[in-house]
């Protein structure tokens, strides 16, 4: 009796416990040597990988490998007579293993994945969290180790997850991006924002091309260098603006963001420092490039002798249509030395020399 109350209980308590986590899909993984950018000698290969998951989605990688890196695969396979091949990528994440044919510089064929529980503990244990196979195989294709890790943790980063380095990986925040920006003083905040910066081409080249004009562009604000990345603000442009003048030497990301947006050019801004009137601060040449005032039209006045326009009064005339080319009509007609104000009344009216 007492083996038969044992045996009912187990099985109470079987029946009462979670069903155990379906095991993850394995994936549908083929691999491609393509020809272009493979060395004719075989010792760097462009290598494709392209995985399905199921109802998950799909994923394709694709990058120059060196011959060192697909562990069983000789240079003498990539270029002679093609044949069966196999090799292996091996990372701290995981491994593929790969089979097909290869020869001639090209190959195709068949892998499949293997995570690697130690590395899942590891990160487990670090309380980031345990990768699912996906995860796994996106650490694993993109390179991330215990290198990324301890670098981000030695640079006071907040601890990612699985899922923040997941995108850290496919996005190219490496260790090495990672240490370089700290070089300029960037600590970031976060993997996101490193994800943000590598997204947007922010990188530790920019920072010192902008800190080479100067102090004063030494220490933009981590948003401020991804916004002027977005808007195409580039050192030569931002060394150019600022060799203008005083005005221009303290200009601010907001400046320089407003500028590239609008299409401000700094041929118009030191064609006003040779031809216009009273100081230029940067709303002002904010509004010129809004309007259209460039530095064609400015030294095309200035060569009618009108070099004393200010910044206002530059806007207003390509408001109303004042060109250079009605400007010389009048001229022609003898009207000449008229003020700005004048040149604008005359347009707004439709006066027109040559109809009188």
């Amino acid at each position: 009796m007492r083996l038969i109350a044992l045996g009912l209980a187990a099985l109470s308590f079987a029946t009462c416990a979670p069903a155990p986590a379906a095991p993850a899909q394995a994936p549908d993984i083929d691999w491609f040597i393509q020809r272009q950018n493979t060395h004719a000698d075989g010792s760097t290969v462009q290598l494709q990988v392209n995985s399905r998951w199921g109802g998950d989605g799909t994923s394709m990688w694709g990058s120059d490998y060196r011959l060192a890196e697909l562990q069983g695969l000789s240079p003498a396979q990539v270029t002679g007579p093609t044949g069966p091949v196999g090799f292996a990528i091996v990372r701290e994440a995981g491994r593929l293993d790969c089979s097909g044919l290869a020869g001639q510089l090209i190959g195709n064929g068949r892998c499949s994945f293997t995570a690697n529980a130690a590395f899942s503990d590891y990160l487990a244990a670090r309380g980031m969290g345990r990768p699912s196979l996906r995860q796994s195989y996106t650490l694993t294709m993109s390179r991330v180790g215990r290198e990324l890790i301890d670098a981000l943790d030695s640079l006071g980063y907040a601890k990612p997850d699985v899922d923040q380095l997941a995108a850290m990986g496919i996005h190219g925040v490496s260790p090495a991006f990672v240490r370089e920006l700290a070089q300029q003083g960037y600590r970031l905040k976060s993997g996101d924002e490193l994800v943000n910066f590598k997204i947007h081409g922010v990188d530790a080249d920019y920072i010192r091309g902008l800190a080479a004009i100067g102090p004063q562009f030494h220490r933009f604000a981590a948003d401020d260098l991804v916004s002027m990345k977005i808007h195409g603000v580039k050192p030569a442009y931002v060394q150019a603006m600022a060799a203008i003048g005083p005005a221009f030497a303290q200009l601010t990301a907001d400046d320089l963001v407003s500028f590239a947006i609008h299409g401000a050019k700094p041929d118009m801004v030191q064609a006003f420092a040779r031809y216009g009137r009273g100081p230029l601060k940067a709303d002002d040449v904010t509004a010129m490039a809004i309007h259209g005032v460039t530095g064609s039209f400015i030294s095309e006045m200035a060569a009618l002798g009108y070099k004393a326009f200010t910044a206002d009064e530059l806007v207003q005339m390509r408001i109303h249509g004042v060109s250079p080319a009605f400007v010389r009509s009048l001229q022609v007609h003898g009207m000449k030395d008229l003020s700005a104000d004048q040149l604008v009344r005359l347009r707004i009216s439709g006066f027109e020399p040559k109809a009188r």
